[in-house]
C-alpha cells in the first residue's frame, strides 16, 4: 500500500473530498455525483483493509494498538459516511458534516502512513506483508464489483 500507485489513489480520494467540501448547498446534484465517486473509492478500500490488513496486525502485540485505532477510525468514518448518504445533499448541515468527514479521512490516512505501516513492518515479514497486500487488492476489487 506504500507504492506510488497508492499515493495516486490517496491523492484522488483527497481531491474528491476537497471538491465536495468546496461545493455549495445549491449544487446538490454535483455533491451527489462526487459523493458517489468518493463512496466507490473509500468503501471497498476500508472494507478490504478491515478484512485483510488489520486482523493480522491486531493479532500481534507490536502492532495491536495502532491497528485497533485504525479499525476504530474506520468505524467512526463509516457511521458519518452513512449519515451523509441518507441526508439531502442540499442541506446546510450536509456541508458541515462533509467537512468533518474530510478531516476524519485525512487524519486516518496520515496515521496509516506515519504509524500503522511502521507497525506492520515490525509485525510482519516481507512475504507476509506482500501476501496481505495481494489479498487486500483482490478483496477490494471484489467489493467494488458488488458496490452500488
Amino acid at each position: 500500500m506504500r507504492s506510488s500507485r497508492c499515493s495516486r489513489k490517496t491523492m484522488r480520494k483527497k481531491n474528491i473530498l476537497e471538491q465536495l467540501k468546496e461545493t455549495k448547498e445549491s449544487a446538490s446534484k454535483k455533491r451527489e455525483e462526487l459523493f458517489q465517486k468518493l463512496r466507490v473509492e473509500l468503501v471497498p478500500h476500508m472494507k478490504a483493509e478491515e478484512s485483510t490488513f488489520y486482523p493480522p496486525l491486531v493479532a500481534k502485540k507490536v502492532s495491536r494498538e495502532d491497528a485497533m485505532e485504525g479499525v476504530e477510525e474506520h468505524h467512526v468514518s463509516e457511521m458519518v459516511l452513512k449519515e451523509l448518504e441518507t441526508m439531502q445533499k442540499g442541506e446546510e448541515q450536509w456541508g458541515a458534516k462533509m467537512a468533518v468527514f474530510k478531516e476524519l479521512v485525512e487524519h486516518h490516512i496520515k496515521d496509516e502512513q506515519s504509524k500503522v505501516f511502521k507497525s506492520a513492518e515490525k509485525a510482519l515479514n516481507s512475504d507476509e506483508f506482500q501476501n496481505i497486500m495481494k489479498q487486500f487488492e483482490q478483496e477490494k476489487q471484489a467489493i467494488k464489483k458488488n458496490l452500488r
